[in-house]
């Protein structure tokens, strides 16, 4: 049988990059990428276009699509009832709690190498921190975190904003030393377990 092949979106860049790693994780090919920078990026962005590629699975591949808690629910279950109350089997909506940043700290000590931060300062359960990108801010801004301190001083002079200093770095952490796989076993993160969970239950289908 040949592996199935799964299109994917998310809220920005290195969502994109996450999307694409978890589906080659789960024995997937990763197909079509719906990212569309010149039409908008963030959640709003993506919410918009969530029922449209809803209803393109029914003729189409199934699409991953990652989009962040923050504050706009209680919980996962019920952001999801609100953005796709009619959702498709192959149209997987996961939502990172609270925010994707804390699949890539579930990572632990790669992520803590990458940032050139001590072990200490990466919570072992990231997904109880309200605002993952805050602390992992304030890490980089306080020099607690070496390189990515330097990151940010070097960006900083360009006019880059601090939103997109932290997409780049992300990015990158998760095109080159990120392993979904080797973060869901180490079960900090419950949201990312059930993803890849419910990602392979598609591809092995």
């Amino acid at each position: 049988m040949s592996p199935i092949e799964v299109d994917y979106v998310g809220e920005g860049r290195s969502d994109d990059i996450i999307a694409r790693r978890m589906i080659l994780a789960a024995n997937g090919v990763p197909g079509t990428s719906y990212r569309r920078p010149l039409s908008g990026t963030g959640k709003d962005s993506l919410d918009a276009r969530l029922r449209g590629l809803n209803k393109g699975t029914l003729f189409r591949n199934p699409v991953l699509a990652l989009r962040d808690l923050d504050d706009d629910a209680a919980c996962a279950p019920a952001l999801l009832a609100v953005l796709l109350p009619d959702k498709n089997p192959k149209m997987l909506l996961r939502v990172c709690v609270n925010q994707v940043e804390s699949w890539l700290m579930a990572d632990k000590e790669a992520y803590a190498r990458f940032c050139g931060v001590p072990l200490r300062h990466i919570p072992d359960s990231p997904e109880t921190v309200g605002n993952p990108k805050a602390l992992i801010q304030s890490l980089g801004e306080s020099g607690k975190a070496i390189k990515l301190h330097r990151h940010f001083i070097r960006l900083k002079r360009t006019g880059v904003p601090m939103w997109g200093m932290l997409g780049e770095w992300h990015a990158e952490f998760a095109q080159k030393y990120w392993d979904p796989m080797r973060a869901a076993g180490s079960n900090r993160s419950p949201s990312l377990v059930r993803a890849l969970a419910r990602l392979k239950e598609l591809v092995e289908a």
